[in-house]
């Protein structure tokens, strides 16, 4: 009997494990299956379809099991979540086991098993601006080095920092956060002297990966910043600078009542539909990762909100730089998300609260 699919002490992403076929089967198999020691099965008997048995959607199987990252207090590390998986096969004569360790995948993997140094994001290059938060997935072992580097312009001269990160002895999927802010802090250059900086991780080997972050300066008038569960389970951020339509949504039953109409329980749902600007082909795929995810938020300085996508438009004609434009429709997952919110008055001068970017 033969287990096809799991090498006995392999490392995988459990997003590749989608079909584990056992073969060689002498009339009937009992399987029994455990993640992290709680057991999915418990001598499960199978019989054999054309001498084989399929456990089919593997990955589904044992996925929900894994615990993603909790982002809602923003940190500057997080690691990806990590499961011993244990199958044991005994048909009529024989048995067969399989112990593996499983980094939580949502989807399949190129690299098909974990690679040190490498940086698992859509992206090679990424427009940036003060206010938004990045993060950087990457696998690190025990001789993976992390270095940012920076473009910077100090007294109308042209600078260029570089520092190394402590990893402190994290290994494993790892998500390092490298917002501008961040940034700043860990290489003393002010946020508004950056021009790009570079985030590099080196293995061990030698080999490199790296992702460019751009500041963008330019001037948006609606921009929609996003943070999310990416397919690793760890947080990633997007930004999207195009239009935004407000179309709430009154709910609420309603109700005849001693020959009066009343609405029960009304509620404004704050249903927003966002333009995604132009978009590169890594950044759409990246929005697909978005609107797929099992946790997603807005996100400004005063904080985040989750959200719902209720409906997205994909549908798109890719113009001859390779970029085009989708749209999303969202609302925040809690029903009870209205505020009162007032601004005390005590203040006397020229300009008002109204006074903002609208005036020439």
């Amino acid at each position: 009997m033969v287990i096809q699919g799991l090498d006995d002490g392999g490392v995988y992403f459990s997003g590749n494990l989608t079909d584990v076929v056992i073969t060689g089967i002498n009339e009937y198999v009992d399987i029994s299956l455990s993640v992290a020691g709680t057991y999915i099965m418990r001598h499960e008997r199978f019989y054999p379809v054309a001498g084989e048995v399929i456990l089919s959607d593997f990955d589904k199987l044992i996925n929900c099991y894994f615990t993603p990252a909790d982002f809602s207090a923003l940190n500057d590390f997080y690691t990806g979540d990590i499961r011993n998986i244990y199958i044991y096969c005994q048909d009529k004569n024989t048995a067969v086991s399989r112990n593996v360790t499983t980094w939580y995948s949502k989807s399949r993997v190129s690299t098909g098993v974990p690679e040190p140094g490498m940086i698992y994001s859509r992206y090679k290059n990424i427009n940036t601006a003060i206010g938004r938060e990045e993060y950087l997935p990457f696998f690190a072992d025990a001789t993976t080095t992390l270095h940012i580097s920076v473009a910077h312009v100090r007294n109308g001269v042209e600078k260029y920092t570089r520092k190394s990160v402590a990893l402190s002895g994290r290994t494993g999927m790892l998500a390092f956060r490298v917002s501008p802010a961040r940034i700043a802090s860990l290489s003393g250059v002010s946020t508004d002297a950056i021009l790009y900086y570079d985030v590099t991780v080196t293995a061990g080997t030698g080999s490199t990966d790296q992702i460019r972050y751009c500041m963008d300066r330019h001037f948006y008038r609606n921009t929609s910043n996003f943070i999310y569960l990416n397919n690793f389970g760890l947080p990633e951020t997007i930004a999207l600078t195009g239009l935004v339509e407000y179309n709430p949504e009154l709910e609420g039953e309603i109700v005849s009542f001693m020959q009066e109409d009343i609405r029960m329980a009304p509620e404004l749902l704050d249903v927003r539909t966002v333009n995604s600007g132009y978009l590169a082909v890594a950044k759409y795929k990246a929005l697909k990762d978005m609107i797929t995810s099992t946790d997603i938020r807005a996100y400004d300085t005063t904080g985040q909100k989750k959200i719902v996508v209720t409906d997205v438009d994909l549908l798109h004609r890719q113009n001859g730089n390779g970029k085009f434009s989708v749209t999303v429709t969202y609302r925040p997952s809690e029903h009870s998300h209205m505020e009162f919110e007032r601004i005390r008055n005590d203040k006397k001068g020229i300009f008002d609260r109204t006074f903002d970017y609208t005036f020439n």
